[in-house]
């Protein structure tokens, strides 16, 4: 008999049920992403769907926040009806060589004057430093529709890397199109030559492999534009630096083609309206209808299955109001109350140990990087003695320098770098490396095409010959934008402009594969110079590959430069937290394996009295937001070093 209740649908069941088959976990580093992704697959696997968590950040944060061991792409069963993956790239692309990487060396073999040991060398020189591509494949082949591959499970949760890396990842489908292009070239003047010689042309392995590739490409498009098939959960924290970088990421996620299913925002205090009313101005719009939720803080951070599934049973709609307040923020405000002068307590032992020529600050998303390499940058540019121009720059694919230092302005530093007028002798440079690289690709397709314009008659198949010399650079390795724009920085200081470069990067994985990219790229661009010089026929290819020497040029300088600790190191921020100290501890190691000097690490956020640590300095829990050059300033003031030291 019914008792005339009805049972009261809960603001996570609502959640889920906005979720389509795949659920794509994204937000800035340190938000909580990989204890949502957790809580929400184990949910959905809960209520009888089977489900596939996977990790696509390089950092492997997944493998020990489940407590398990997730190696080489295999699958783990993590729970009932829940298996979980950790993308590696790396194994992918040996798996995708082992299968293909004869018909890419026919390919090229077909469509280049080069020898087949200078094609072998080049098609290993290109695709090391492309393992995300391949990662993204598999991603592809995962995403296919139901009947396409047969699959063990209904549903997919992506938990991602933070904000750059992961829109670099949604980025990489042009990438590798272009990729393919070039191939394509290369085969299509194959097709032509077999077709004038012998009046009919036979499909063969190398056009299966390009069917492939296309297919893969159009499904992994064709999944992540469809609504009802894939969409983002966004996670974030009512930080403003943080909602700032949020409202950006989701600008750029719809550019892409993506759907907002929902916003989570974590550690609200859910009991203040005020801070209530304040998501929901400045996040409620991007999550549309009633897709706004929040959970309160929870100490100390849920680790496991069961805590992550258990945290977001708090979970709480944030209404959605109809109308916006109508205060704005200002396009270009910033924070500096007073003027900063240089002085105050003596500062020189902490910058002498701090600092080098080039300071790379690293670390998990979410600890305070950007913040850090500010307040490194405007001790250097203040109390260094005699004063010297300091250059303050960001290589990650999205900055937060503007809005740590509290310039909002559109793209505000992004082409070129920008005075901070009451830090004198420090530029800030939001570098926009992608920018930069293209720019260097469309120089070099100019001069190509002006030398085939004046090669019309000449006696060698001009058309295809153009189609693939023009697109060489499409066998860029992925990432290689940013160490572009990392090697014109080294030459900065080389010509003693700046006598301090501060660089805040992308988190963990990323900062890993930009220190590993300088010897793969001096590699690639010999071999492809090696590739353009054997078109002898064509007069004047030289000034077009004089890019290309420049950029072999100041890598090996870079690659000198990083490896050199009485000129550069990097400064860790870690936090006094489980899973970000054995991350610190990780990134240590590679970092000194590989030849790079660990200057020093910054606890940051310490909320007790430095005793025993191994960080070189301890940066205090901060009661006022630090946005802009004065609180931060006030704030490197009291950091402190440890007692023990």
């Amino acid at each position: 008999m019914s008792t005339g209740r009805t049972r009261t649908r809960r603001p996570i069941d609502e959640l889920l049920d906005r979720l389509p088959e795949t659920a794509i976990i994204v937000g800035k580093g340190g938000v909580g992403k990989t204890t949502c992704a957790m809580g929400v697959a184990s949910l959905i696997a809960a209520r009888g769907e089977s489900t596939l968590l996977v990790a696509t950040d390089p950092a492997n944060a997944l493998a020990p926040s489940l407590g398990r061991s997730l190696v080489g792409g295999a699958l783990a069963e993590v729970a009932s009806g829940l298996s979980a993956m950790q993308l590696d790239p790396a194994a992918a692309r040996e798996a995708f060589l082992a299968r293909w990487r004869d018909v890419l060396v026919t390919i090229v073999d077909r469509g280049t004057y080069l020898d087949r040991e200078d094609i072998g060398g080049l098609v290993d020189a290109s695709f090391p430093g492309a393992d995300e591509i391949f990662g993204l494949l598999v991603l592809a082949r995962l995403l296919l529709p139901a009947g396409s591959a047969p699959k063990a499970w209904r549903r997919l949760v992506v938990d991602t890397a933070p904000t750059g890396h992961t829109l670099r990842l949604l980025e990489l489908p042009e990438t590798f199109e272009a990729m393919i292009a070039l191939l394509e070239s290369m085969q299509a003047k194959h097709r032509f030559m077999v077709s004038a010689l012998t009046h009919r042309y036979r499909r063969d392995a190398a056009d299966d492999f390009l069917d492939e590739m296309r297919r893969l490409l159009a499904g992994l498009r064709q999944s992540l534009g469809d609504a009802t098939r894939a969409g983002v959960l966004l996670v974030t924290r009512a930080e403003p630096v943080v909602i700032d970088e949020t409202i950006r990421y989701a600008d750029g996620l719809r550019r892409l083609g993506l759907t907002i299913a929902a916003v989570v925002v974590e550690a609200l205090p859910l009991s203040n309206t005020r801070a209530l009313a304040a998501v929901n101005e400045s996040l409620g719009q991007i999550a549309g209808g009633d897709g706004l939720f929040a959970v309160a803080k929870i100490t100390p951070p849920p680790q496991g299955l069961a805590e992550a599934a258990e945290s977001l049973g708090g979970l709480r709609r944030v209404r959605v109001k109809t109308t916006r307040a109508a205060e704005k923020r200002s396009e270009n405000s910033h924070q500096d109350a007073i003027a900063l002068k240089a002085g105050g307590p003596p500062t020189a032992t902490r910058l002498e140990r701090l600092l080098r020529p080039l300071t790379i600050v690293g670390g998990k998303g979410g600890v305070g990087k950007t913040t850090v390499s500010c307040a490194l940058a405007i001790a250097a540019a203040l109390d260094e003695q005699p004063p010297g121009e300091v250059l303050l720059v960001s290589t990650d694919p999205a900055p937060s320098l503007g809005d740590a230092l509290g310039y909002r302005a559109p793209r505000w530093a992004h082409d070129a770098p920008e005075s901070i007028e009451s830090v004198p002798h420090l530029h800030v440079w939001q570098m926009d490396a992608t920018a930069g690289f293209h720019a260097l690709r469309d120089r070099y397709r100019d001069r190509i095409d002006a030398l085939f314009d004046s090669l019309v008659g000449r006696s060698f198949d001009i058309a295809h010959d153009r189609a693939i010399l023009r697109d060489l650079l499409a066998l860029a390795p992925p990432g290689i934008d940013e160490l572009y724009a990392l090697a014109s920085i080294g030459e900065e200081i080389e010509n003693q402009r700046y006598t301090r470069i501060v660089v805040d990067p992308a988190p963990t994985g990323h900062l890993l594969r930009l220190l590993e990219l300088p010897a793969l790229a001096i590699e690639w661009s010999h071999r492809l110079m090696r590739l353009i010089l054997k078109y002898k026929e064509i007069g004047g290819l030289g000034e077009a590959a004089q890019e290309l020497l420049n950029f072999s040029r100041r890598t090996r300088a870079l690659n000198a430069l990083l490896r050199d600790d009485t000129r550069a190191g990097v400064v860790l921020v870690t936090l006094d937290e489980p899973t970000v100290r054995d991350e610190t501890v990780r990134l240590s190691a590679l970092l000194r394996g590989s030849g790079v000097e660990v200057l020093g690490e910054v606890m940051n956020r310490s909320t007790t009295s430095p005793l025993q640590t191994s960080a070189a300095f301890v940066a205090p829990e901060w009661s006022r937001p630090l946005l802009g050059a004065a609180p931060i300033r006030e704030w490197w003031k009291q950091w402190q070093r440890p007692m023990s030291r």
